[in-house]
């Protein structure tokens, strides 16, 4: 197998776009492999009408894997850990990511920032996830968490981190890619996420720079 030019881990159908969409886009482009690992299938989300609770998770699914068609990602590996509670199958989810890097040896890895970019209990145990199974491969990939080059005032969330903890945990970005014309890709990446139109026009009303440009703070590498 070919080893992977870059390999995205992430909780939820919906973070690998949101957050990296231009950076898998870009890799695609030239030629690279890009694999998405996603934790979750997201079954603890909103509906918005679309389909019944007991059918999102693959409703979802399949929303990724038409998102990932899109921005040209070679596989979308999909793994079905319960959305709402990845702290308490960590351990499961270490080994899950651990195989993929065996398998996948990816150049350079995109794992999600300590404060989880909202304080969401799912995104901060998808980076301890990544990192622990980072800690037990054994190569040394280059590694890219994302961050925000924006201030965090949302305000508090049951269940979420605090948002002054959020803040005080932002990490600083020390690689920006400015998406250019890939911004159309992503974008059109972001409209298959139909269950979660909520978020994705939250993001286009209070955060369109990040649309713009993709920030990461280096790990290694």
């Amino acid at each position: 197998m070919t080893a992977a030019d870059l390999l995205v881990v992430v909780a939820h159908p919906d973070d690998e776009t949101l957050h990296c969409g231009g950076l898998l886009h870009r890799t695609a482009l030239r030629r690279g492999t890009t694999v998405t690992v996603t934790l979750t299938r997201g079954g603890a989300g909103r509906t918005l009408g679309m389909c019944t609770e007991e059918d999102l998770p693959a409703v979802r699914e399949q929303e990724l894997r038409r998102a990932a068609e899109a921005l040209g990602v070679t596989c979308a590996e999909v793994h079905d850990l319960p959305d709402g509670s990845l702290s308490d199958h960590e351990a499961t989810g270490t080994t899950l990511v651990l195989e993929a890097l065996r398998r996948w040896k990816p150049h350079r890895v995109v794992a999600f920032p300590p404060n989880g970019m909202n304080g969401h209990p799912d995104h901060r145990a998808a980076h301890r996830i990544a990192l622990a199974a980072l800690d037990r491969y054994d190569a040394s990939p280059d590694v890219l968490l994302v961050t925000s080059t924006i201030q965090y005032t949302e305000p508090a969330r049951p269940g979420f981190l605090d948002p002054r903890k959020v803040e005080a945990m932002r990490l600083p970005p020390t690689l920006r890619m400015q998406l250019g014309d890939a911004l159309e890709t992503k974008l059109r990446a972001m409209g298959h996420y139909e269950t979660q139109a909520r978020s994705v026009a939250k993001i286009l009303r209070c955060y369109p720079e990040t649309l713009l440009s993709e920030a990461f703070h280096r790990v290694s590498g």
